[in-house]
């Protein structure tokens, strides 16, 4: 396991920009990418990063939700989707029940997906420390690109 240390967690959380977090190996997106969406705020900011960032452009988005397949969900993923779509962007949705930190890992190696986009630390510090945190999972064992925002 890798230590981000609570310096990385400050920047990110002091910071309301786009952060991308890279391997030392950087290579941009080739095959696709994943947005893990949950209907907040940062995810629907992510729709529209994705449908204005050149790094992203002529790649498919694969939006996947993890939780409950319910009818809520699915219209938050619907509304996704059909920005994407207007913008001519390739998009697939996906809703996967489990642990969402390892949700979004397996799909992404199911998929091939060589970067993944997600809103970062949306909620309190208080609610971290007693159920943890995606954000700080996804950066501790992600080995792709990871694009957060705020």
């Amino acid at each position: 396991h890798r230590h981000i240390g609570s310096h990385v967690e400050n920047v990110i959380r002091a910071l309301h920009r786009p952060i991308l977090i890279a391997p030392d190996d950087f290579t941009p997106p080739k095959t696709g990418v994943l947005l893990a969406y949950d209907g907040s705020a940062s995810s629907r900011q992510a729709v529209q990063f994705l449908m204005h960032n050149p790094l992203f452009a002529g790649l498919p988005v694969h939006l996947l939700m993890i939780g409950a397949d319910t009818l809520d969900a699915q219209a938050q993923l619907q509304w996704a989707q059909t920005q994407l779509l207007k913008a001519g962007i390739d998009t697939s949705v996906a809703i996967r029940p489990g642990d969402v930190s390892r949700g979004i890992l397996a799909y992404q190696a199911d998929h091939g997906l060589d970067a993944v986009v997600m809103g970062a630390y949306g909620h309190s510090r208080l609610r971290q420390f007693f159920v943890g945190s995606t954000t700080t999972a996804l950066l501790r064992h992600c080995q792709s690109p990871l694009l957060l925002l705020r």
